[in-house]
Order: C-alpha cells, then sequence, then structure tokens
C-alpha cells in the first residue's frame, strides 16, 4: 500500500513530470542535462519514498500509474508556480531571462517563430526559447492550459478568456504538381475545385478553416466544393504528396517558397477568391504575463 512520509523533495517531483512529460527517460535526461542512471535514480528514490510505483513499464514505453497521474497533474501545477515566481522575481528587478514558453500552430510554428526566437536569444542571452508546435486548435488549448504563455494561430477564437491580437498577414495558395494540367492555366473556377482529390490538413489546422470560412462567406459550401481525398498531419505531408503528383492543396505561401522557386510544385489562382488570411497572438485575460514574455511581445512589434 502506498504511504508518504514527510516532505517530498521537489527536485526529485520536477524530475519525475518530464519523464512522464516526454514519456522517455533518456529525453528528460537531455531536457534537465542530467545523465539518464541520475534520473532513473531521482523517480527510483520518489518511488522508495511513496511506497509505490509510479511508471508501468510496457514494450518499451512508460506511462504513469494511476497515483502516477495525480502526482503529475499537481507537479505540473507546481512547475508553473515556480516559474511564475521566478519570472515575478525578474520582473522586479528589471531582468530579462528564463524560459520563453511559446506555441506556434503550423506554419508560425515552423516557418515564422523559429527565426524570430534566435534572433530574440541573441539580444537576450539569458533567455531559453521553448517553442510548442500543433494545429492551432491545440495550441489555444497550451494557452488556456497554462503550458504556454503566449500561442501564434491562424483562427481568432471566442473563448473569452482569451485575447487575440492580429499580428501578420498571410497568403494561402492553390498549390498543385508541376505536372498538373492546371499549371499551364493563370486561373480556375472555383467549382472546378471538386473534380480534384484535396488533400487536407487535420480539422484543427488554421488553414483549412480559412479556407472553408472564405468559401462560405462568397456562397459555396465547402463540403461539396473540396472532395478530400487524403488527410495529413503536416504542411510537410502535404508537399511530399503534392510533389509526388497526389491531388491539390491549400497552403501557406510562406509554407512553399521554396517549392514554388525551384518549380517542383505550382501555384494557380482561384477566380474570384481572395485567399489571405490573418495571423493571431493569443494570450490568456486573467494570467500576467512574465518579463520575458512581455519583452518577445515587445520585440516582435519592433521586428
Amino acid at each position: 500500500m502506498g504511504r508518504t512520509m514527510g516532505d517530498l523533495d521537489l527536485r526529485k517531483v520536477e524530475v519525475f513530470y518530464w519523464v512522464a512529460e516526454l514519456k522517455s527517460f533518456s529525453a528528460a535526461a537531455g531536457h534537465l542535462s542530467l545523465r539518464q542512471p541520475t534520473v532513473s535514480a531521482h523517480v527510483h528514490e520518489l518511488e522508495k519514498k511513496l511506497g509505490t510505483k509510479l511508471f508501468n513499464r510496457l514494450g518499451g514505453k512508460i506511462a504513469p500509474t494511476p497515483l502516477g497521474q495525480v502526482l503529475f497533474d499537481s507537479a505540473k501545477r507546481l512547475l508553473a508556480l515556480k516559474r511564475d515566481t521566478l519570472a515575478s522575481l525578474d520582473q522586479f528587478h528589471g531582468k530579462v531571462r528564463g524560459e520563453l514558453r511559446v506555441g506556434g500552430s503550423n506554419i508560425p510554428g515552423e516557418y515564422v517563430l523559429p527565426p524570430k526566437l534566435a534572433a530574440f536569444a541573441q539580444k537576450y542571452p539569458e533567455v531559453k526559447p521553448v517553442l510548442r508546435s500543433g494545429d492551432s486548435a491545440g495550441i489555444v488549448e497550451a494557452v488556456l492550459d497554462g503550458e504556454v504563455e503566449i500561442g501564434f494561430v491562424g483562427f481568432k477564437g471566442g473563448d473569452g478568456r482569451l485575447a487575440f491580437q492580429k499580428i501578420w498577414k498571410d497568403e494561402m495558395v492553390l498549390a498543385i504538381p508541376k505536372t498538373h494540367p492546371w499549371a499551364r492555366l493563370k486561373a480556375i473556377d472555383v467549382q472546378e475545385l471538386r473534380k480534384e482529390g484535396f488533400i487536407s490538413r487535420e480539422g484543427g489546422s488554421g488553414t483549412l478553416r480559412s479556407f472553408r470560412r472564405l468559401l462560405t462567406r462568397k456562397g459555396h459550401k465547402p463540403e461539396k466544393l473540396l472532395r478530400v481525398s487524403m488527410e495529413l498531419g503536416s504542411t510537410e505531408a502535404i508537399k511530399e504528396a503534392l510533389i509526388a503528383g497526389f491531388g491539390i492543396s491549400i497552403l501557406s505561401r510562406t509554407s512553399i517558397r521554396r517549392e514554388l522557386r525551384d518549380g517542383s510544385l505550382k501555384e494557380v489562382r482561384i477566380r474570384g477568391l481572395r485567399l489571405e488570411r490573418d495571423f493571431y497572438q493569443v494570450i490568456h485575460r486573467q494570467r500576467a504575463l512574465s518579463s520575458v514574455s512581455d519583452a518577445f511581445i515587445q520585440f516582435l512589434k519592433n521586428n
């Protein structure tokens, strides 16, 4: 039977958290700059203290036990409090340092934020950027859960707890294989879309939502125009499918600049449609931003 005796070593709890979060002892060791045997020893000592196992190990994979899940949820809140406390102290002293925890949907996360984060870290060497990537819906959830302080997404949500602000413009492109018959055309009618297999991102994609919303505003029914033949989990996967000659898709121009330049993909206009959308910066209204997040927001305004 499990037991708790005295105080828990918070460092060991932190090590346990990262093992559970990353689902790997080796990944946690890399994240914490520790040797893997050290990580294993911390978890073992914590299990000994609690008198029970914290992880199930099956088929080379690990997952928290029921008690491990309880500890994980508590550790998540505890580490968030630690980050907020350190940020408040730095803010009091006017320092910009520590972790900058941001999230970006596919296009900002892969193509826009990395160089901006690198430039920010060069200006503030004591800052460690931590970028989480995912679809727009997932990044919004990460902001709500406090896993990131600032999100950058491709649609404006309606949750009143969040503040959305337009930050960048993005142009969407009807991308086709270079061998596609449309490659010889300057433009097509929107009704032509229904004739081709459409390669889609998952439902949480901001690009897909924006395009569907644009079609609806123009009086079209997306479910009748878009014959989805394949659903893939990333822009890179869609690009590879297009280059291989499968279907058509709507992608951000930012994501296919290289392919358009070298001719491996082509673009064609859709008559009557202006394929633009906005990217939004999103923060939680009820949480004070750390000094490092404040500094990054100001940095983006000037760069």
